[in-house]
């Protein structure tokens, strides 16, 4: 019923793409200056991009770069404009910077990396045009779900696509997942099917291949997922429970199957609730997750009579909403744990993207020039 609607929708995206391709509507590239990667995908939500930014930061830091920005738009934040939070001693917070001023997955990153710029803006010109002039510029800048933000235009283009909702499975919005035709795949530099199992078979990837539109020089890499140790709320360490513990699941992102899977396998899962992504948690929200908690916390659920508590489980997207929610008091804290996640290639695909991200990066540039008030793409 909605394929009519998706039609429309089409063709409206055509239009706006075809009036960038044809220089109608300005793309800035800042390639002589900086580079830029943009981690993106077709499809609304779910693809994984933050913990392939993190794999990303991670492999920049490692190999010498730095500073490294990340700017976003900050999806649901409760800020407009501009936001940018500098690198800092410590791991935690200094209580200035939080979710609500910068979104949940910018703020996940700016408490895991202390090294890191963490920037926010809708424009993301103006964005980079911002980070160019801090005092220290970054060596590399990092878009964040940027492939539909067609007002830049990056030197790298990582496109993303869900193993569980690959893109040739799927149709545009309203009827699917889709925000641009498969065929615009095409501006990337690479594909990854994201959140495969460990061992794809050699005719799922026969059949990927043969479906995916890329080009010769596209590569089509793998990845998958694992967990870290879990990290109680309260004292955001890592630390480890009793595999028969009781857990209830709390999850406000796009598809949490791949958590549950895992949680299913490793603790005694009694139970799911479920949001939807980026959910803002209201203090309704934090009353029902605790009565449900108390209700599998009953005696008839312990399943060794030792009386240990039930836990929450939830992910680190939305621990970041969780952790200064002032309807969490200490007590709930101490009880909701999160799983770190992180990404892996299969086969020998880490060589190739990690070849690949730093052969770009290595790419000779001028750089800013000290002391200028650069502003390009005005």
């Amino acid at each position: 019923m909605l394929a009519p609607l998706s039609l429309l929708y089409g063709l409206g995206v055509w239009v706006r793409n075809k009036m960038f391709d044809w220089g109608q509507k300005k793309s800035t590239s800042f390639e002589d200056i900086v580079p830029v990667i943009c981690v993106g995908n077709l499809a609304v939500g779910g693809t994984g991009k933050t913990p392939h930014t993190e794999y990303l930061v991670n492999l920049l830091h490692r190999n010498g770069y730095g500073p490294i920005a990340v700017l976003s738009r900050g999806y649901k934040r409760h800020s407009k404009g501009y936001h940018v939070a500098m690198p800092r001693d410590g791991k935690d917070s200094d209580g200035k910077v939080t979710a609500a001023l910068i979104g949940d997955e910018p703020y996940q990153l700016y408490r895991k990396f202390p090294f890191l710029i963490v920037a926010v803006d809708a424009n993301r010109v103006h964005g980079i045009n911002e980070l160019l002039k801090l005092p220290t510029t970054p060596q590399v800048i990092i878009l964040d779900d940027a492939m539909q933000h067609r007002y830049v235009k990056p030197g790298l283009t990582i496109c993303l696509s869900s193993y569980h909702r690959i893109m040739y499975k799927d149709m545009l919005l309203p009827a699917g997942r889709l925000r641009e035709p498969m065929s615009n795949v095409s501006r990337a530099e690479m594909v990854i099917v994201t959140k495969c199992p460990k061992a794809l078979r050699s005719e799922e990837e026969t059949e990927i291949l043969a479906n995916i539109p890329t080009r010769l020089d596209q590569p089509v890499l793998y990845s998958a997922y694992r967990y870290g140790r879990l990290v109680n709320l309260n004292t955001l360490e890592e630390c480890d429970i009793d595999h028969s513990t009781d857990v209830l699941i709390v999850a406000g992102i796009a598809d949490p199957k791949v958590m549950a899977d895992y949680v299913h396998t490793h603790y005694r899962l009694l139970d799911i609730i479920s949001f939807g992504d980026h959910h803002h948690f209201s203090d309704k929200d934090i009353e029902t997750i605790k009565a449900r908690l108390d209700g599998v916390n009953g005696k008839e659920n312990v399943s060794d009579g030792s009386g240990r508590q039930a836990v929450i489980i939830t992910t680190e997207k939305d621990a970041a909403r969780l952790v200064h929610h002032p309807a969490v008091n200490d007590e709930l804290r101490q009880r909701i744990y999160y799983l770190p996640t992180e990404v892996y290639f299969l086969k020998n695909h880490a060589e190739k993207f990690d070849k690949i991200v730093l052969d770009y990066v290595r790419k000779p540039r001028a750089g800013v020039v000290k002391g200028s008030n650069l502003t390009i793409g005005k």
